[in-house]
């Protein structure tokens, strides 16, 4: 329940963000059922919460731009016993430009009510007409809180109203004329001049003698309460406007019509052709994981290209802030007063907001590690995709793939292939797994998560570029017992330092490659050359100078000048003797190696557990790739000069 008042405000001196205010009195407060007291006897009042760090809020939460997130916190708390009032000391949060602007409002006097959430700890005493508690100072009837405990304060920006009292609801309101009408409410029964009212009914209701059409009435005015306000949440409809609808008696039915013609107005229907881009609404909950998760992979050094709004918020709030957040928008009341540990129980369920937020960072983040990779095996080799893991032959095909004449009345020649296989292509799964853990969570460790992640994503890549490498190094035998570079084959040059001799060699050995059949030359002409970091230099001056660099004669022309493409990788880097150079054509002339992909999914997968044996929820990263050497007519390697 909530109980408002006008705010009774003092500055601390020497304590510029401390402020000294009364939060609540035994001044009645006019409830549907009746008067309702809250007794400020010793012992009548638990503060153990608001002596806790309980939370000091802004309009309890309802406010779209502070939200649940704290606006301070509520130093100590005490009662004064003299003068029957609870009051507290609260610190505004001048790190936060909203809670900074509170309290410029609260030093201005601009800020003039307050309100206190509370529960109670026992039924009420009730007193009926003519009877008196028992310390002597109320009198009936009324319901008085003879225990009772505050779990939070908050600044209200409405002033107290002493005939219809501060933040009054119009489900309350409501409740009021129906009790008016029905049973007739006496004028002693509602608060006087100067008293304060409070907001909606207990948990602990006091019984009352009708036969149900009240019980119904208030029912029904509560769901129509309900539906309007999250329709007017959820299409951003002002408070004003809201107060109308619900003060006016429409329906449901009424304000939906109502909110479509005002978007309708203030959005007006596009023309067809026009281009304008049509989109889906948000609600609260989805704006809050976008803008937590843009937020967070701000903090681990990914800012995407344009952020959610609120992303910057936060982006300096700790995971424990985030939760609070997520718990409170998905309807947990007390998540502000959670301990860090409490947090993180409740935040870690298959089902929660926070777990969806952090499974949406992680895979933002291996999506984005993989563009960030140097390999350079994608730009030479093919692609293909696999629709599962079972072993495919490949065949290579005889006669060039030519088309024969055909003859009048004559018939089609079959194409020759080869009587075994030559390669057969094998998908493997390559993964590994994190845990974020409850130490990473209270120690707000994003960091060592992003950097775990990212390089996953970069092993990913590199576990191919490796692979693929590593089959041109180890040279191994092929379907027809040769190995990949060999004399056999064709495709094993002189071995020297690159020059225009051995281009010139690469050139015509692979040119004059013939088919399966041996019948037809396959003019294969080289576009890349694969080269070491040694080699990169007098490769690129092979491949870019205007006079042949091996020539005394400036006028000699260099004839492979810009011929082919340098990729340059570290993987063929040799640690002693000679530095092996490559000769590759493009894979639609020639096929080389190929990289396949289970369903063409060629960035990493991310996927998200409960850990049943830790504490925490378990991330796995994992590729499912498979590197096939398809052929060797495409490939020509020289050894290099020892």
């Amino acid at each position: 329940m909530h109980r408002s008042a006008q705010l009774e405000c003092r500055a601390i001196e020497g304590q510029p963000a401390q402020f000294e205010i009364s939060i609540s009195s035994e001044t009645p407060a006019a409830r549907w059922y009746g008067r309702e007291i809250l007794s400020h006897d010793a012992g009548a009042i638990d503060l153990s919460l608001l002596n806790r760090g309980g939370a000091l809020l802004f309009a309890h939460g309802r406010d779209v731009n502070y939200g649940l997130v704290p606006v301070g916190k509520i130093v100590r708390a005490w009662l004064d016993e003299e003068k029957r009032q609870c009051r507290a000391v609260i610190e505004m949060d001048e790190d936060d430009p909203d809670s900074a602007r509170l309290k410029s409002k609260l030093e201005k006097g601009m800020l003039s009510g307050v309100s206190i959430g509370y529960r109670l700890l026992t039924p009420y005493q009730q007193l009926k007409a003519g009877d008196t508690s028992a310390n002597g100072r109320f009198a009936g009837p009324a319901y008085v809180a003879t225990r009772w405990q505050p779990h939070e304060i908050s600044l209200e920006p409405i002033p107290a109203d002493p005939t219809v009292g501060v933040g009054r609801t119009m489900e309350e309101a409501c409740e009021m004329a129906l009790k008016e009408n029905q049973e007739g409410t006496s004028a002693e029964a509602l608060p006087q001049e100067g008293q304060r009212t409070q907001e909606p009914a207990p948990a602990v209701v006091p019984p009352m003698q009708d036969d149900g059409a009240l019980t119904q009435a208030v029912q029904a005015e509560r769901e129509r309460t309900t539906q309007i306000d999250a329709l007017c949440t959820r299409f951003g409809i002002d408070d004003k406007t809201r107060s109308q609808y619900l003060s006016e008696g429409q329906t449901v039915d009424q304000v939906r019509a109502a909110i479509l013609e005002r978007l309708s107005a203030e959005r007006p229907p596009v023309a067809a052709g026009i281009g304008r881009e049509t989109g889906v609404t948000m609600d609260e909950l989805d704006k809050v994981r976008a803008a937590a998760a843009d937020g967070l992979l701000i903090r681990a050094g990914y800012a995407p290209e344009k952020p959610a709004d609120g992303a910057g918020e936060f982006a300096g709030m700790s995971f424990s802030r985030i939760a609070v957040e997520c718990l409170s928008r998905s309807g947990v009341e007390d998540a502000n007063r959670m301990s860090a540990e409490q947090l993180f129980r409740r935040s870690m369920t298959p089902d929660s907001a926070f777990v969806s937020i952090l499974s949406n960072v992680a895979n933002r983040i291996v999506l984005g590690s993989r563009d960030t990779v140097p390999t350079t095996f994608q730009l030479w080799t093919s692609k293909a995709s696999a629709s599962d893991f079972k072993p495919t032959e490949f065949y290579e095909i005889g006669e060039a793939g030519e088309l024969l004449e055909v003859p009048q009345n004559g018939e089609l020649k079959e194409a020759r292939l080869s009587d075994a296989a030559v390669a057969t292509r094998r998908l493997l799964t390559f993964g590994r797994k994190i845990t974020f853990t409850r130490q990473l969570f209270i120690n707000d460790d994003i960091g060592l998560v992003s950097r775990t992640l990212t390089r996953f994503s970069l092993a990913a890549q590199r576990g191919i570029n490796t692979a693929v490498y590593d089959l041109l190094k180890q040279n191994p035998v092929m379907y027809d017992g040769n190995r990949l570079f060999s004399a056999a084959h064709r495709n094993l040059g002189t071995g020297a330092a690159p020059s225009t001799a051995t281009f010139a060699e690469a050139r015509k050995k692979m040119r004059t490659q013939r088919d399966l059949s041996d019948n037809a030359y396959l003019n294969i002409s080289p576009a890349y050359i694969l080269s070491s970091a040694a080699d990169e230099t007098e490769i690129e001056k092979l491949l870019t100078s205007l006079a042949d660099p091996g020539s005394g004669n400036s006028g000699v022309a260099n004839v492979f000048r810009n011929r082919m493409q340098l990729i340059v990788d570290a993987e063929l880097d040799v640690d002693s003797g000679a530095q092996p150079y490559y000769f590759v054509a493009d894979p639609r002339m020639a096929d080389t190696i190929e990289v396949c992909y289970l369903n063409g999914s060629e960035t990493p997968i991310v996927e998200s557990r409960m850990a049943f044996d830790e504490l925490g929820v378990q991330y796995r990263v994992y590729i499912d790739r498979g590197v096939t050497l398809l052929g060797y007519r495409g490939l020509f390697k020289n050894p290099g000069k020892a």
